[in-house]
């Protein structure tokens, strides 16, 4: 397996480059105008010298390989530029902007096990009885309704019948516990609500399957509870298929993550990704959406290699997962 995986780390550096080269040209031809003569121009600077004196600033002289080669260049030294709008080194905001996207994701993802992952498994076992119509239909439900309609009927409903709405500034854990807690736990929890409705529907899903299996007959026939079939027997097949289901929401999640972070006026990375879509901002633009790319496949790298820890039958001996013969 770890042959498997270091040939999978190395697969991720072309994926990378190309989508960065892709996104590079992108980003300087196609947009309608020029993003240092806007900036400038709000600022009421239009001379040629000082537009070139910008541009020579942030690295943006040159043909388009000299300049894709000295942010790669940069990037890998730890180096992102600076953003056109704030002229600020974005390594500066990534040291602060990070931690709280990356706490965010993690915490809703948690919350998205926690929440679906039981739910599923009581609608199976509660097969075509009042509490599976009822979760099925609220799985239904919730998949209908996008992550930020339930933000700001949540945010509405608390403010008018609570006149209770979380802090609008933000601030660190180790500043003040209480009050980050209140700032994160709402936006962590809308951000799972909204992954929730396609998990359980997987889950129920995959466990009836599993269920239906002959080992399953056999032990059920062997006298043991239904507590022991589900928890010894049952589980550890749906694992895997979970497993698969959950890391292919990390991009929905990341995704909802922008919209929140906005709405909740957190100074994450999806948040900064929106401000400089808004301003043009190609180094920003650049650093954030790689950031982005590099969560989505080191997440499902490791969604890969966790198939050969929950299935003993999972073999990356021959440089691809595959089942071993029973």
């Amino acid at each position: 397996m770890t042959q498997y995986a270091f040939r999978r780390v190395i697969l991720l550096m072309p994926t990378l480059i190309l989508m960065s080269m892709a996104l590079f040209v992108s980003l300087r031809v196609l947009p309608p105008e020029d993003a240092v003569e806007r900036e400038l121009a709000a600022a009421g600077i239009d001379d040629r010298e000082s537009i070139e004196l910008a541009r020579r600033d942030l690295g943006l002289t040159g043909s388009l390989f000299s300049q894709y080669v000295d942010w790669l260049t940069g990037v890998v030294q730890g180096d992102f530029g600076k953003s056109i709008h704030s002229r600020r080194a974005i390594s500066e905001e990534l040291t602060f902007r990070v931690p709280v996207s990356f706490e965010l994701s993690v915490i809703g993802l948690f919350f998205t096990w926690a929440i679906s992952f039981p739910l599923g498994v009581a609608s199976a076992v509660f097969q075509d009885k009042a509490p599976d119509y009822f979760l099925r239909g609220g799985a239904y439900l919730l998949d209908s309704v996008p992550s930020f309609v339930i933000a700001i009927l949540v945010l509405t409903y608390l403010a008018v019948y609570f006149n209770w709405a979380p802090p609008i500034t933000f601030s660190n854990a180790w500043d003040d516990p209480v009050r980050h807690i209140r700032i994160m736990i709402l936006p962590t929890f809308i951000i799972a609500v909204g992954s929730v409705g396609n998990l359980i529907r997987f889950t129920r899903t995959f466990l009836l399957e599993v269920l239906r299996q002959d080992y399953i007959r056999t032990a059920r026939a062997k006298g043991l509870t239904e507590n022991t079939v589900l928890s010894r027997h049952a589980m550890r097949n749906v694992a895997l298929p979970f497993v698969t289901i959950i890391g292919g929401a990390i991009p929905g999640l990341l995704t909802s993550s922008v919209i929140i972070e906005n709405l909740f006026n957190l100074p994450g990375m999806g948040r900064y990704l929106v401000g400089a879509a808004g301003n043009l901002d190609y180094p920003v633009i650049m650093t954030t959406t790689m950031f982005f790319a590099v969560i989505i496949l080191i997440s499902q790298l490791l969604v890969d290699l966790s198939y050969a820890w929950l299935d003993p039958r999972v073999s990356y001996a021959s440089g691809g997962g595959r089942r071993r013969g029973r």
